[in-house]
């Protein structure tokens, strides 16, 4: 644990890491397969890959919008697209993969809407993810003769880890217990999360934004497709869409920079199984980081653009109401 935070807390470590696991991961690779490969690229399919994916931002930045006004964060809609694409951006030139997301939500939030807006991107998160396990799941229902049992078992663990987190946050959210043992100062904080919380996961929020979920991670998968497609790698849609939740989950640990060589690495492992070879899942994994990295770009130009009107919440939260007493 030591370690962790160690690397967590330094650029230098975490740089280090990803040096090494990239030189482990290249040190296995066909050099000459990898020219091939990319000498002969079909890069129609990564055009593709790329405004798919940007496709993908722009519907999951309407889909947190929804939780933003269920939470009370009154904002335009073309604000929460252009902190959401500002976000992504960040996402994928910053050191750590959570510093997008810090930066969207101080982005549309005001004193009175902060810890909203913080709450609102966690459940972002959360749902994203599940629906990225839904989308695994249902391409393995539809094709699952050439899912090795490997690939599987990483799905059904990370499942089965996400409901058990999730059943014991909401028992710990519950708890009386522990509401008594947290320190009046923070009862105020509590309370505001609850109910931004609450907000978001109504039946008729939750339904909606899972079922645009879907959409939106389903063009993810499509555009790790055509990713493959553009190096000629054969591997069925439901290999890749199975793998993407184990991976992109193991490569946003705090041990790398932007989770390079660990999500190599991942690849490597998992795309192994099905007899994809080390130097085309490496090339697929490198190819699939490009490609975020350049549909996130449009997040730069946001960033030149004037600000709009602030948004406003609700309520107050308690910070502002401390500083105005």
């Amino acid at each position: 644990m030591q370690l962790l935070r160690r690397l967590a807390r330094s650029i230098w470590l975490r740089l280090l890491v990803s040096a090494a696991l990239l030189a482990f991961v290249i040190s296995r690779i066909n050099l000459g397969d990898a020219r091939e490969r990319l000498s002969g690229g079909h890069w129609g399919y990564f055009v593709a890959a790329v405004v798919v994916l940007f496709a993908s931002f722009i519907v999951g930045a309407l889909r947190w919008h929804i939780y933003l006004t269920a939470a009370g964060v009154d904002l335009p809609t073309a604000g929460a697209v252009r902190a959401y694409l500002i976000g992504m951006f960040a996402n994928n030139f910053m050191p750590t993969q959570l510093g997008g997301d810090a930066a969207r939500a101080w982005i549309v939030s005001r004193p009175g809407s902060r810890l909203r807006s913080a709450t609102t991107v966690v459940v972002d998160r959360a749902t994203a993810l599940l629906c990225l396990m839904a989308v695994g799941w249902l391409a393995i229902a539809a094709n699952p003769e050439p899912v090795p049992g490997q690939i599987v078992a990483a799905l059904g663990a990370l499942t089965a880890a996400f409901v058990l987190g999730t059943l014991v946050l909401f028992a710990l959210s519950r708890s009386a217990r522990l509401r008594r043992k947290l320190p009046d100062r923070f009862l105020p904080y509590a309370a505001e999360i609850r109910q931004a919380l609450a907000a978001c996961l109504r039946p008729a929020i939750l339904s909606r934004t899972l079922a645009i979920g879907l959409a939106f991670q389903g063009l993810v998968g499509l555009a790790a497709w055509f990713v493959g497609r553009s190096i000629s790698i054969d591997a069925p849609f439901s290999v890749l869409a199975a793998s993407l939740a184990p991976v992109l989950l193991v490569a946003a640990a705090p041990v790398s920079i932007g989770g390079f060589g660990v999500r190599e690495g991942a690849y490597v492992l998992l795309l192994g199984y099905a007899s994809i070879s080390s130097t085309d899942a490496t090339l697929f994994s490198l190819l699939s980081a490009a490609a975020f990295a350049i549909a996130s770009l449009p997040g730069a130009f946001a960033l030149l653009f004037r600000r709009g009107a602030a948004p406003t919440a609700a309520g107050a939260d308690p910070g502002s109401r401390a500083g105005t007493t």
